[in-house]
């Protein structure tokens, strides 16, 4: 589902994607795996960027 709507995204224009995610949630390995890259961090959170 989340290619879908990467793909989506793109289609419509946008160049990348952020996102933020708490640093024990399990997707966040899964977005990283897709292509997500961690940019910045606090001390619960990651802040996830994907290039289109």
């Amino acid at each position: 589902m989340m290619n879908e709507i990467l793909a989506l995204l793109k289609a419509h224009g946008y160049s990348r994607v952020s996102l933020s995610v708490q640093k024990a949630n399990y997707a966040a390995k899964m977005y990283q795996k897709i292509g997500f890259e961690i940019i910045g961090e606090n001390e619960e959170e990651y802040i996830m960027v994907y290039c289109l």
